[in-house]
Parts: C-alpha cells; structure tokens; sequence
C-alpha cells in the first residue's frame, strides 16, 4: 500500500503601509522601544513617556533604566506619576539627548518547497464511509518581529490512499518557492506589514479496491487575491521646533534612505506580483483536476456505503479479535518481520534509547551538581559555624573585658570624685588656716602700732617731765649755788634713763621695720597661693574635661559593642532561617528525585506500551474479507492514549526542568546569602579588632589619667605643705581674734559642677574635636569641595548651580 503525499504553500502578499506619519503621532509610537543617553556614559532603557512635565519647559521622555538604583524617581514628579517603574529607576530627559533604537522589520521565511511522493505502510483504520483518516502535514514559516508576530499558513492536499491495482492515479503539482524579502530597518519609524494567508483545502483519501478505477480529479478553492496599493510618494518632513539645524538635516537623510527601502520593497512587491500570476496559472489547473475528480468521488460515495455494511459485519469480529491481541502477544514476538518494519523498529527503539539515556545523563548531571551543591553549602555552613563561634567566643571576651573595663572605669570616677572632695575639703582647710593666719597678723600689726603709738607719747611725755624738771632743778641750782650731790646723782639717773629709752625706742622701730617686710612677705605668699589655686582649678577642670570625654567614648563603644551584639544575633537568626530553607530545599530535592524516578518508571511504562502497540500492527496475516476491516478498524483508543501519555511525560519533563531551574535559583540566592554572612562575619572579625584597639586605648588613657591624678594630688600636698610653712607662724599675740569668714571654695566648686554639667548636655564632635554641634552638623568637611544632589558627587559647584538641573530630576 503507497501513500502520496503532496502539498502546496501559501502565497503571502504583503500590502505596504505608508511609513511617514506626522511628527505629532511619533510619541506614541516611540513608547516602549528602547533608548540610549550618550550624556550620561550611554545608559540604556526602556522609552516609558514623551510629553511635557510640570514646572518644567520643553517635552521630556521618561525612561526606565536597565540598571536599578541609578535614577533618580519611580515615574513620578511632586506627586503626579507619569509612568510606573521600581524605585530609582526612572528619569526624565530632553529629547534631543535620547537616540531611540528602532525595531527591525519582520521578515518572511521562504515556503518549503514540495517534497516528492513518499510511500510508506499505513497504519490508520479506515472510517465507516469507507475512507481513510487524511494525514496533513502542515508547514509554516513564522517571521518574528519585535511587535507583530507574522504567520503563513500553507495548504496542503491529503495523501491519496491506493490500492495495488494496475493503472494507479498519480497527480502532479509544479510550485515554485516564494521568497520574500525582508524590508530594512527603520530608524524612526516603524513598519507594518499585511500578510495574505491561503486557504487549506484537503481532499478525502479514497480507498481503492482491487478492481481498476478512472483517475480522481482533484478540487481546489480558488484564493482571493488582495488589492495592492500603489507606489507611495514621500510626504513632507514637518520640522519640530526643539529640534534643532543639523538633527533636521540628520531627519531628512533618514527619510531619504527610507524612501529608497521603500522602492525597493515595491520592486519586490512587482516581483511577487508576477509571481502571483504564476500560481494563479497552477490554481486553475488544479480546479480543472477538481472537476475530474469529483465523478471519482461521487463512486467512492458508493463503495463507502458498501464498505460499511461489511464494517459493520466485521466490527465483532474486530472485537473478538482485538479481546485476543493482548493474550498472543507472546506468540507475535516469535512472527517474522520483514526488513523494513525492523529496520524502522530498531530506529526507534535506538531513538528511544537516545532519549532514555540523554534524560539519565541529564539527572545524574544535576544529581551530582546537587552533591557538588550540597558539599560546598555544607563547607561552606562548617566554616560559618566555627567562625561564629569564634565570634562568640570573641564576643563573650570582649564582654568580660568590657565589664571590667567598666568596672575599673567605675572605680576610677569613685577614686577621682574622692579623691577630688577630698582635694576640695583640703583646699578649704588650708584656704581657712590661711585666712585665720592672715587675720592674727593683722591684729598683731595693729597692737604692735598702737603699743608704738602708745609708746612714743609715754616716753616724750616722761622726757618733758623729766627736762622741765630738769631745768627747774637747773634754775633752782642757779639760783642755789653749789647744789647738793644727790640733785647730781638724781640728774645722772635720769640720763642714764633717757638713754635706756632711746635704745629700746630704735629697738622698737627695728622690731616694726622687721614686722613690715614680714607683712610683705606675707601678701607675696598669698598672692602665690591664689595663683596656686587657681592652677589647680584650671587643671581640674581640664581634667574633669578629659574625663567626660573619656566617658563619652566610653560610653560610645559600650554602645558599638552593643550594636555588634545586635548584628551578631540577627546573623545568627539568619543563619538559622538559612538552615530551615536548606532542609527545606534538600527536603523539596528528595521529592523531586522521587517524582524524577517515577516519571523514569512512567517513561520505561510508556516504552514498554509502545512496543506493544508497534507489535500489534504485525499480527499474523488476515483473508481479504477480514484485512480491510481490521485495517480500518484498528484501535484508535490505543494511540489517543499513547499520545496523552507522551504529552504527559513531555509536561512532566518540562515541570522538572522548571523544578531544577527553580532549585538552582534558590541554591543561587543562598550562596549569594552565604557570601553575604561572610561579608558581615568579615566586617564584624575587623570591627571587633578595631574594638580592642580602642580598648587598648582607652586603657592606656585610663592609667594615663590616673597617673596625672597621683601626680596632682603629690602636687597639691607638696604646695600645701610649702604654703603652710612661714616663719610669722610663731608669733603671738594677745589681741583677740574675730570669727573667721565664710570659705569661697564652695562657689568654685559649685561653679566647676555647673560647668562639666554644661559641657555633659552640650553636643560633641568628634571631627573637630569640639563641643556645640555633633557630626552630622559639623562643617569641616565642607572644605573639600562642593557636593550638588543632581551629579550625587562633591565637585566644583552646588545644588543650585548645577548645569544639568533641567535636564535630569
């Protein structure tokens, strides 16, 4: 039995469109392609809107961007969305900065020519009406294009079904392969093309008996033919008035190119015209066979009706038989086969075997890059394991140092503030002692000035006393010659007496004259002293100075360590979500090895049908009553279901790949989380590392700062112990002494409280090294250079003074 097969391709006809449309319908064409910005280092992306933005003059395109994160909105302008796109995608640009990337015309494949007449066994049943099921091959050549898909469908004419008569009808169709073509690209503007499908036609396949019939005829419908337009003249080039001289003269020059694409697509469109009449010609030519063969149709009508009826007297024995095929399938193993069928069996089961054995490769592949997978993610997992425990135990480390360092910190502000009240109990003692010392000196002075006081009016009061007696004495003497021995005597006494009194009167102005340079050496002591404690107190407070600080960065890294804590827990909450999504995974694996070992067992199952089916077609050999209708009437259940279970496989098949592909992007994210953890396992190992430094630091400060301590407090006891010694401190006196004043030390220190309290609740910059201000507000980086958000970079101007403030937003 031979099987002819013809068929005959479609004839496409493609209808120009005009090309050249206004400039105002240009946006809406354009939206969608994809776009360069040379301007800014050729980014690419995707053409979203072209139109006016408000608050800003001129027409903008709004673009979004290949690269996320380096736009500058997500579509929108001050509230009013234009397009819609990921966060810092989009951007909005002039129009004369974006080159637009036109799309290329869709191009037609040639039609397949006409294959020769193959024979071949048949294996299809034959219907009630007596005719064979028609095996249409169908042949398209698609043509993609970035906007319209172009399809050309061919029509076939079934394979005629002859019987081994001796005058077989044969028909012969001559067809030539169109063509086509493909239009150049376009620039700007974008084609449309129109393609005529033709319409299938198929005739019936007529099954012949052993008696000798008249040659069929063969019909055809005729195909409409599609009215071509003629030559387009170009239109006019309108000129937009943001474009400026030379991009006009660039538009005419596209325009130009385009309008000789355009006349070359219309000389191929003439090409094809005459091609057309040439088809036209084989069209007519085949109505001619369709009236001839419709008369064979109309007696095949008839053997049909006959052929039923005796379809109908074998259909039980088809039933009988077919009840029998499963139980003599061992018995048609052992049939002989002719050459051929073994021939085409051997190809298909080593065809089969092909495809077993690809599919086994492919999943032991993927078996071994999942154990490939599997030992790096576990390396990888034991490695992030140990790390984090040597961060922890780091961690714990510099958590017991920490608490010590506070500790000693503690202990080092209790001894500092004891040992600073102790230091301020002292300098009010000495500044009391000082000041009652200073006190009895001068009530001494002021005894010794009235006992001088007192002293001279004495004595010159006795001296006159004693001269006026004297000179009445003397004038009595006079006036009593030869006056006696004891005036004499008495006179004598008295001198001597006087010159008692002159010594201890110089003796008491040596004693006053001592007295005052002790005075003086006095005040010169006091005003040392004052000084003294003013020294201290200045270096208290730069002490006290150096001690918040030192308290603040203290307080700092307690801080820093705490946010390492935080980030060590949320890294290890990671990890752990990590895991689960890992057993997950291995869990959704074994499933899937599971589904993979089931679809081997359906394939293995489908095989095994196969070959069963293939055996059936070479049961032992019929009689001529029975061939034609077990011919006819073979299981068409059998292949409907051999061909849902091989769609079956193929979606099963497609699901795994999908699976696999869906694994492997998950494997993908988890390797790209791990390198992640690395990353922050990394930057926290250095960040600790920096934390012990500081540490280390801070240590050294603290035993810094107590060094200076002890040095001040031997400073203090030295200065006070000089102080306190003075060579007036032995004098005494017995004029009272009034109640001492009230000490001062208590207004400065209230005074230094108040002042480290205000520097505590002032801000502090660490860039400056200075209060008022904290980090973020400090201006000392201002000197590198000028930082504008448009550019996001530091450069030579600002935000206001951009150039390219209208051109990006």
């Amino acid at each position: 039995m031979s099987r002819i097969q013809t068929r005959l391709p479609s004839i496409p006809v493609r209808t120009p469109k005009n090309r050249f449309q206004a400039k105002d319908d240009e946006p809406s064409n354009k939206t969608g392609q994809r776009v360069t910005i040379p301007s800014l280092d050729n980014m690419t992306g995707t053409l979203r809107y072209v139109g006016q933005v408000d608050s800003k003059p001129g027409i903008f395109a709004g673009i979004e961007l290949d690269k996320k994160g380096q736009g500058k909105n997500d579509g929108s302008v001050q509230g009013k969305r234009y397009f819609t796109c990921p966060a810092k995608s989009g951007l909005f640009i002039a129009v004369e900065k974006v080159t637009i990337h036109s799309p290329p015309l869709p191009a037609t494949k040639p039609s397949s020519s006409i294959t020769p007449p193959t024979t071949r066994r048949s294996n299809l049943p034959l219907t009630r009406n007596g005719s064979a099921s028609s095996v249409v091959r169908l042949s398209s050549s698609t043509s993609t294009s970035t906007k319209k898909p172009h399809t050309l469908r061919t029509s076939a004419i079934p394979k005629t079904k002859l019987s081994s008569s001796p005058a077989p009808p044969t028909t012969n169709t001559s067809t030539n392969a169109i063509s086509t073509s493909p239009a150049a690209n376009a620039a700007v503007i974008t084609s449309a093309a129109t393609s005529s499908t033709s319409s299938t036609s198929s005739l019936p396949s007529i099954n012949k008996k052993s008696t000798p019939t008249p040659p069929p005829t063969i019909a055809a419908t005729s195909k409409k033919q599609t009215p071509i337009p003629s030559t387009p003249t170009p239109p006019l080039i309108l000129s937009s008035p943001v474009l400026t001289q030379q991009q006009q003269t660039e538009q005419q020059e596209t325009t130009d190119q385009l309008y000789e694409m355009l006349e070359k697509t219309q000389r191929e469109r003439d090409q094809l015209l005459v091609q057309m009449k040439s088809k036209e010609t084989a069209w007519e030519r085949l109505v001619s066979s369709k009236e001839s063969l419709s008369l064979q149709v109309q007696e095949g009508d008839s053997q049909c009706q006959r052929l039923s009826r005796d379809l109908e007297k074998a259909q039980a024995e088809v039933e009988q038989l077919q009840h029998n095929l499963a139980e003599r399938d061992a018995s048609l193993a052992k049939n002989q086969r002719d050459e051929e069928k073994q021939s085409q069996d051997q190809r298909r089961i080593e065809r089969l075997e092909n495809l077993v054995r690809e599919l086994q490769n492919q999943l032991q592949a993927t078996k071994d890059e999942q154990l490939q997978l599997n030992r790096e993610h576990a390396g990888t997992m034991e490695q992030v394991r140990k790390e984090v425990s040597a961060s922890e135990a780091m961690t714990a480390s510099l958590e017991k140092e920490c608490e010590e360092l506070r500790r000693a910190g503690l202990e080092a502000i209790h001894a500092y503030e004891e040992s600073v009240i102790q230091l301020n109990q002292k300098h009010e003692l000495d500044i009391q002692q000082k000041d009652q010392h200073i006190q009895q000196l001068d009530y001494t002075i002021a005894d010794l000035k009235y006992k001088q006081s007192t002293l001279f009016d004495d004595d010159e009061r006795d001296i006159e006393t004693r001269l006026s007696e004297m000179n009445r004495n003397h004038t009595n003497g006079l006036n009593i010659e030869n006056g006696t021995t004891d005036e004499a005597d008495q006179r004598h006494r008295l001198e001597e007496q006087l010159e008692l009194a002159m010594t201890e009167l110089d003796n008491e102005r040596l004693t006053i004259q001592t007295m005052g340079h002790d005075m003086e050496q006095l005040k010169l002591e006091l005003n040392q002293a004052r000084q003294q404690t003013l020294s201290v107190e200045q270096k208290y407070e730069s002490l006290q100075t150096d001690f918040e600080k030192e308290l603040a960065d203290k307080k700092r890294l307690i801080e820093e360590a705490d946010n390492a804590f935080e980030a060590q827990a949320k890294a290890e909450d990671e990890h752990y979500q990590m895991k689960l999504s890992k057993m997950a995974l291995e869990k959704e694996n074994a499933e899937l090895a599971e589904s993979n070992k089931q679809l081997e067992q359906d394939f293995n199952n489908l095989m095994d049908e196969m070959l069963a089916l293939e055996k059936q077609d070479l049961k032992r050999p019929l009689s001529k009553d029975e061939g034609n209708g077990l011919a006819a009437v073979k299981p068409s259940t059998n292949d409907k279901e051999l061909q849902e279970k091989i769609h079956q496989l193929e979606k099963e098949n497609e699901n795994h790949r999908h699976s696999l592909s869906v694994e492997k992007n998950q494997v993908n994210q988890l390797s790209k989380d791990l390198a992640e953890l690395e990353t922050l396992v990394e930057s926290r190992v250095f960040s600790e590392a920096d934390l012990e430094e500081k540490l280390e630091a801070e240590k050294k400060k603290v035993i810094s700062l107590q060094r200076e301590l002890e040095d001040l407090k031997d400073h203090n006891d030295s200065g006070n112990k000089n102080f306190l010694i003075s060579p007036t401190n032995t004098t005494t006196t017995t004029s009272p002494t009034p109640p001492p004043p009230p000490p001062p030390a208590t207004t400065t220190t209230t005074t230094t409280t108040t002042k480290s309290n205000s520097n505590l609740e002032e801000d502090y910059c660490e860039l400056c090294d200075s209060y008022g201000h904290d980090v973020l507000q400090c201006k000392s980086d201002l000197s590198l250079g000028k930082f504008c958000d448009n550019c996001d970079d530091i450069g030579d101007h600002l935000t206001d003074d951009c150039p390219n403030q209208d051109e990006t937003f």
